[in-house]
């Protein structure tokens, strides 16, 4: 059984729990659609991803939008 992950602890790595949930589930479906991942069966998906934030290994960028409240 995988260790717990512990939600302060995600949160070092990514200032939201959005962003997050946001940036690991475009991981897992990277994992699920290549056959490459080398891991097989022994892990599920969603923990190698979350493991991947935790050891810093997945980086994300802001997607800075223009301040639309001018109209």
């Amino acid at each position: 059984m995988p260790a717990p992950f512990y939600v302060d602890e995600l949160r070092t790595k990514i200032d939201s729990l959005y962003r997050l949930v946001n940036v690991a589930s475009k991981r897992v479906n990277q994992i699920i659609k290549s056959e490459k991942h080398g891991f097989g069966k022994k892990k599920k998906p969603t923990i190698i991803a979350i493991d991947e934030v935790m050891e810093g290994k997945i980086t994300y960028r802001k997607n800075e939008k223009e301040d639309l409240t001018e109209i």
